[in-house]
């Protein structure tokens, strides 16, 4: 018996221990069977597996207790990414397809938001396309890290039998991107290197040599077009708030339900077109994270007003100064309730709502967006 437990793997023995230990993990084990099974069955049916140009968009897997997707903008982001260039494929000429890295939590569809994209295991990918050539692996920035180490022997032998390896890193919060150190790490793998990026703030002649690697703008899906615009006399006195987390939050909220009919909803637990169509209903919101995102633009795009923290980061200078960006939160928090009495005025409303919604669309176009995933595709970089 000794000698027989001598054989086997310490990862098959801890494997083993969380079975019997976990009860999620047990939940997980059967529903990944089904998972795998499916996953096994659709790669036959939806890809060529003579292809010999792949590219590969890596996502987050599953949610180890729940077993499904969390929402968020960067995983709806890399999704439309992905779906746009399918829908180019007169361009690159190769397959496309989502998956997630080896050693996450088995993820076969996102199911917050819309969408017509499967998902399926990086360790797929060599056993089924085997004439692969050219690939390009899209990677997210916080993932990174980890993706290397991930690689099985199957995985890099496969992928050293390529005569062209580009890796590109989505940069969708240079907040979390991985060193320069860790992107050379990407080199040893393959033969070119990338970044992507979210936002126009950190795609640049300084972070082109910073990193040293190529560095072009995708933007994200988010344009006016997509949202139900709904002006101020329609609108409820209701304020939408990002879920992330900040110190001065707490004292904030608390201050803001004091204001006499204003309702204030933090945003959780959405699917993505409930979300779409509370932010239409709200005149107001407020975002606690990077500032530019989806919790300030996607409201201005449905006709609400957004507060917001400048920073240098993730805004440009056009921002800067406007009468719902303050300088810093703690400007905001002495600042927003009296702006917020002063603005529930239509002139007032219509004049601020007007000017963020002029600048917002003036840096969120699907067709720009759609552009600027082709160029990327031929090459076309905006730093090069």
């Amino acid at each position: 018996m000794k000698q027989y437990l001598s054989t086997i793997s310490p990862q098959a023995i801890k494997k083993t221990y969380r079975l019997v230990r976990y009860k999620n993990e047990r939940k997980k084990y059967l529903r990944e069977r089904h998972i795998r099974k499916a996953q096994n069955t659709d790669i036959r049916n939806l890809f060529d597996s003579e292809a010999e140009k792949l590219i590969v968009f890596v996502v987050q897997g599953a949610d180890w207790e729940t077993g499904k997707d969390k929402i968020s903008g960067g995983a709806m982001s890399i999704t439309s990414i992905c779906e746009e260039t399918a829908n180019v494929q007169h361009i690159h000429q190769s397959e496309t397809i989502m998956v997630t890295m080896n050693q996450e939590h088995l993820l076969l569809e996102h199911t917050q938001f819309e969408n017509r994209t499967k998902i399926f295991r990086f360790d797929q990918l060599a056993g089924f396309f085997k004439n692969v050539q050219d690939i390009i692996i899209h990677i997210p920035e916080f993932l990174v890290s980890r993706f290397c180490e991930t690689l099985s022997k199957k995985d890099k032998v496969w992928i050293d039998s390529m005569k062209n390896v580009h890796f590109n890193i989505m940069n969708q919060n240079i907040r979390l991107m991985p060193s320069p150190d860790q992107i050379q790490v990407l080199k040893r793998f393959g033969n070119k290197v990338t970044i992507t990026t979210a936002h126009q703030q950190y795609c640049s002649p300084h972070f082109r040599s910073f990193y040293a690697v190529p560095i072009h703008k995708f933007s994200v899906w988010i344009s006016p077009e997509q949202y139900k615009f709904v002006p101020w006399h329609l609108k409820e006195n209701l304020m939408v708030v990002s879920p992330d987390k900040h110190s001065l939050r707490d004292g904030l909220l608390a201050k803001l339900q004091l204001i006499e009919g204003l309702t204030v909803t933090v945003i959780q637990n959405l699917k993505y077109q409930e979300y779409k169509e509370l932010i239409s209903r709200a005149k107001w919101s407020l975002t606690f994270g990077e500032g530019l995102d989806g919790y300030l633009i996607e409201p201005v795009f449905s006709g609400a007003i957004g507060f917001a923290a400048y920073n240098k980061d993730f805004f440009t200078s056009d921002f800067e100064g406007l009468p719902s960006i303050y300088p810093d939160m703690q400007t905001l928090f002495e600042r927003i309730f009296g702006d917020i009495k002063r603005l529930d005025e239509r002139e007032a409303y219509q004049q601020v709502q007007q000017r963020l919604m002029e600048i917002c669309a003036s840096h969120y176009s699907h067709e720009t967006y759609r552009r600027n995933i082709m160029n990327f595709y031929t090459g076309n970089y905006t730093y090069a």
